[in-house]
C-alpha cells in the first residue's frame, strides 16, 4: 500500500492547524469610547471614578442616561454639584452641544469636581506589549484651564499636561489638543494606569475630551508559528511535485 499520499495529506493538515493558530495571535484593541460601560463604573478593564490622580480612586456610583440629551450617559457620584465631577460618553452619533459643551462621538468627556480630580482607569487585562494612542483636548467654549494627568498604579505621575487655550466651538469643534500616544510597553496583567482631570483652582468650564485605546501587540511566537505553518506548506508541495515527477 502506497502511505505517501497519507503523509502528504498530514503534513497538509499540520500546516494548516500551524497557521490557524497563529491567526489567532491577532491584535486586540481595547478603546474607552468603543468600550464605555453603563451597567457598571469598575469593570474589569475600564473604571471611572474621582479622586486624586496618582493617589486615590473612588468608582462612581450613579449613572443617568441622556444626562447631556440623548444619546449621552454620565457617570457621577450621588449627588454631584453642577453635574461634576463625572465621565460622560456620546453614543448619539453626532456631537451634542450643552450649554458651554461640545462632545464629540470620538471622546469621553472628563469633568473635575471641585476638590477632587475625574479619572478613568484603564487595568491590564493580559500581560505582553502594549501599543498606547490617545489625546487630551478642551471641551468647553469657555475653558477656565485643567491639568490633564497620568499615573501608574496609584503611584507614580508619568505625564502632565496644562491644557489653558482657546475655547472650542459650536457646533462640534473642540480646542486645545495635546497627543501623549504612540509608544509601544510591556505590561504585566493587573497592572492599572489612570488618566485624570484636576481643575486648576476652579472647576467651572473644565470638560476635557480623553481618546485611549491600548492595543495587545502579538507575540513573536505568533509569527514563529506561522512561519512553521508556511514551512510545512512548502514542504508538503514540493514533496508532491517530486511525486508527480517520478510518477510521470
Amino acid at each position: 500500500m502506497d502511505r505517501k499520499p497519507v503523509t502528504f495529506m498530514r503534513t497538509l493538515r499540520a500546516g494548516a492547524a500551524a497557521l490557524s493558530i497563529a491567526g489567532a495571535a491577532h491584535a486586540t484593541t481595547y478603546d474607552a469610547v468603543a468600550d464605555f460601560l453603563t451597567s457598571t463604573s469598575s469593570g474589569p478593564i475600564w473604571s471611572y471614578g474621582t479622586g486624586v490622580t496618582g493617589t486615590s480612586f473612588t468608582p462612581y456610583t450613579n449613572f443617568t442616561a441622556n444626562c447631556l440629551g440623548a444619546g449621552s450617559g454620565c457617570w457621577q457620584t450621588a449627588t454631584p454639584p453642577n453635574l461634576a465631577s463625572a465621565v460622560i460618553n456620546n453614543s448619539s452619533g453626532a456631537a451634542i452641544n450643552f450649554g458651554t459643551v461640545v462632545l464629540p462621538t470620538n471622546v469621553l468627556l472628563i469633568h473635575p469636581g471641585p476638590d477632587t480630580d475625574s479619572i478613568v482607569r484603564f487595568t491590564v487585562p493580559v500581560s505582553g506589549t502594549y501599543h498606547v494612542a490617545g489625546f487630551f483636548e478642551l471641551l468647553d467654549t469657555n475653558p477656565a484651564g485643567v491639568n490633564a494627568i497620568i499615573a501608574l498604579d496609584d503611584a507614580s505621575i508619568v505625564a502632565s499636561f496644562p491644557l489653558a487655550g482657546t475655547g472650542a466651538s459650536h457646533p462640534g469643534t473642540p480646542s486645545q489638543f495635546v497627543n501623549f500616544g504612540g509608544g509601544k510597553f510591556f505590561a504585566t496583567a493587573g497592572t492599572f494606569i489612570d488618566y485624570g482631570v484636576n481643575n486648576a483652582n476652579n472647576y467651572f468650564n473644565d470638560s476635557t475630551g480623553l481618546s485611549l485605546s491600548f492595543t495587545l501587540v502579538p507575540e513573536p511566537a505568533g509569527w514563529a508559528l506561522m512561519l512553521v505553518g508556511f514551512g510545512g506548506l512548502g514542504f508538503a508541495l514540493r514533496a508532491a511535485r517530486r511525486k508527480v515527477a517520478v510518477s510521470a
